[in-house]
């Protein structure tokens, strides 16, 4: 009996430890989407794993394309390159095209249709579709050189880097630098991310890049450093949340609005931006008067109040250019002399800058006797937001995912419509391959551009449990990785099991760092591009 005992009883030891060998197995295996079984894994803390993921094959050609088209002049477009190429031909061209019109890969935001593209195909190499697009565009045709495989739903091959957060493991922070420390001026990600001791990072949110815009590193959209508010918000728009404290947690917000208003004598003025150029609001969106986001557009307005602090950096080209200033201490006293205009204002003090109407009223109020209160809050669709330390906005957009579905109707109120503008200036960035806006009635040639078609993107989506995936998707070169488009990055957070997922700023800013080399191939010429702000994972948690 002894002896049978101690038998059962070994038996039993191995057999439970068969079973947690095997269930510590299978959770290793389920604990990561299918899409990650086969990439490429390494753990850069405990909590952080970096994944690297290559999928699809290169396919397709180089070909020419025609911008959106109504399908009468889509039809007639086809006509006229067909006639050009027979004269081609005729002339002992030996190369054989072919003229296509196509449907636009998805209907707009309100389930229209967008209209057709025209094409010319195929092309053995980039320099023979050139060639032929400078021989037809002195022939009066405006065409485009592209690759096959950045139109979405096609094949192409991708580059994918993603880091898996998954907060109640991760002992270190996630944060949101600035470039150079302050708003005022832009650097690399992996810069950004070296000063700060940083073993993983991305590139951040979108940002002014021309002085047409305002300051270069301006943060176009909201923006919360470590519980301070350092930009507005782009009514209505997305903003990724990021708390440190008490615990680290990721969570994506929907139609954030900034409300921000100085107090003087009783008397209350609306502030319309913070740590901004007055008069131009780069994506536009507010709401004294009420503008909607328009993506890639400067709105201009001549009556403005804007509030500066610390994060701005040196001051001489706003007061250069300032209608009506003041300074005001932390304790809410006025004042109008600060003795370094070339540095930071001291934290806590703050620069008031008025233009046109406020100016010349708070003119009326404003001297060394008075106190001038500063009061801001920060709204969502999941009601006020308190700001506090350890506590960062990083500003985005479109929504990808809400509750696990794709809220393509919605990217019209974020900015991305197709409706005509004529309130705003284009200020599109040459480097990202988007089609120049020419005029204002063009928002459906920038929506195939920017949102149908495929390029380097970076997103944040959040799971139900609260775990955290950064992806980027190298793009814009079909040998290497052709990018995404903006459903595609919905549809590759669901394989994630991603629930809510928010756009990052993207194309040639779209880049990740992973101690201390980057992951894949940027898309600009001259290779990683400058950038306003970049999220930083630290290993050391104090924020």
């Amino acid at each position: 009996m002894p002896k049978l005992g101690l038998s059962i009883s070994c038996s039993a030891i191995l057999y439970a430890l068969l079973i947690n060998a095997c269930t510590t197995m299978s959770n290793t295996k389920t604990d990561l989407p299918t899409l990650l079984e086969q990439a490429t894994q390494n753990q850069i803390a405990p909590g952080l794993r970096y994944f690297k993921l290559d999928r699809g094959e290169m396919s397709g050609y180089f070909q020419l394309t025609s911008p959106v088209l109504s399908a009468s002049d889509a039809e007639v477009l086809v006509d006229r390159l067909n006639k050009q190429l027979l004269v081609n031909n005729a002339n002992n061209s030996s190369q054989s095209l072919e003229v296509k019109m196509l449907d636009l890969i998805e209907k707009s935001p309100e389930g229209t249709d967008l209209g057709k593209l025209v094409t010319i195909s195929q092309f053995h190499s980039v320099t023979q579709a050139q060639d032929m697009q400078q021989d037809l565009a002195e022939k009066g045709f405006q065409l485009r050189a592209s690759h096959s495989s950045q139109r979405s739903g096609g094949m192409g091959k991708q580059a994918i880097s993603i880091l898996k957060l998954v907060p109640s493991q991760y002992t270190g922070a996630l944060r949101s630098f600035l470039a150079e420390q302050h708003i005022s001026g832009v650097e690399k990600t992996s810069v950004i991310a070296k000063r700060n001791q940083g073993i993983a990072a991305v590139n951040g949110g979108f940002f002014a890049f021309n002085p047409s815009q305002g300051v270069i590193g301006d943060v176009a959209g909201i923006g919360v450093i470590n519980g301070t508010l350092v930009s507005e918000a782009v009514a209505g728009r997305p903003a990724l949340l990021i708390k440190n404290k008490p615990s680290l947690s990721v969570d994506i917000l929907t139609n954030v609005q900034s409300h921000i208003s100085l107090t003087v004598e009783e008397e209350v003025f609306h502030v319309d931006g913070i740590n901004r150029l007055a008069g131009k609001i780069f994506n536009c969106g507010f709401d004294h008067p009420k503008v909607v986001a328009i993506h890639d557009y400067v709105c201009h307005k001549a009556d403005e109040i804007i509030v500066y602090n610390h994060f701005f950096g040196g001051l001489n080209e706003v007061l250069n250019n300032s209608e009506f200033y003041f300074f005001v201490d932390e304790n809410d006293a006025v004042y109008f002399n600060l003795a370094n205009t070339s540095e930071a204002l001291p934290k806590g003090h703050r620069l008031v800058v008025a233009s046109g109407d406020p100016a010349s009223k708070l003119t009326k109020h404003i001297s060394p006797a008075v106190k001038a209160a500063i009061t801001q809050r920060i709204t969502s669709d999941s009601g006020e937001l308190r700001l506090s330390k350890g506590m960062y906005l990083v500003n985005g957009g479109p929504t990808l995912l809400i509750d696990g579905k794709q809220p393509i109707s919605q990217r019209s109120k974020q900015g991305w419509g197709v409706s005509n503008v004529d309130n705003a200036t284009a200020a599109i960035d040459a480097r990202d391959e988007i089609s120049p806006a020419s005029s204002t009635n063009n928002r459906v040639n920038f929506y195939q551009n920017w949102v149908l078609q495929r390029h380097p993107r970076t997103a944040v989506g959040v799971t139900e449990t609260g775990d955290v995936y950064v992806v980027v998707v190298y793009g814009r070169d079909p040998f290497k990785s052709i990018g995404a488009s903006i459903t595609e990055m919905s549809e590759l957070m669901l394989e994630l099991g991603v629930q809510k997922a928010i756009n990052l700023d993207g194309g040639g800013s779209s880049v990740m760092v992973v101690n201390g080399q980057i992951t894949g191939k940027p898309s600009d010429k001259d290779g990683e591009r400058a950038v306003a702000e970049a999220l930083i994972f630290t290993a050391n948690k104090k924020v």
